[in-house]
């Protein structure tokens, strides 16, 4: 018996697609000196600021726990203040996160330029797919 895992399985083919992109990701953002992971939590926080981490991972889909550890590492670099609000802790950007926003977004425009020219036509589509869906398997599992 012949296993198709590799290209009907939603995990195996998500986690290697995941993976690809992963890759192109870690290569534009390189110029911030850190993983995409916490130029998405300062470009979230340049949206709306402050934010607590628990409005964060809910809007990213990360663990509290990671971002609890992502936000410390920005702070420890100066680019966001942590303040404690009772049980919450609010995140909010410092002046000296100017700098590391603008690359960010340049970054950001980058990758959108990389991934538009990669897969075309396809992207939106299947980003729109990915959102639904990955929101119908949180509603599920939560």
């Amino acid at each position: 018996m012949a296993h198709h895992f590799t290209t009907t399985c939603a995990y195996f083919t998500a986690a290697r697609y995941m993976r690809s992109v992963e890759q192109l990701a870690d290569r534009i953002y390189a110029p911030t000196g850190m993983k995409p992971a916490y130029a998405y939590i300062m470009l979230a926080l340049e949206d709306q600021h402050p934010q607590t981490i628990k409005t964060l991972s809910t809007q990213l889909g990360y663990e509290r726990s990671s971002i609890s550890r992502m936000v410390k590492t920005l702070a420890n670099r100066q680019l966001v203040t942590l303040t404690a609000q009772g049980r919450a802790t609010s995140i909010d950007l410092t002046a000296t996160s100017a700098d590391f926003l603008r690359t960010a977004n340049d970054c950001l425009a980058t990758f959108s330029a990389a991934t538009d020219h990669v897969l075309g036509d396809t992207k939106a589509p299947m980003t729109a797919l990915l959102t639904k869906n990955n929101q119908k398997l949180r509603e599920d599992t939560l």
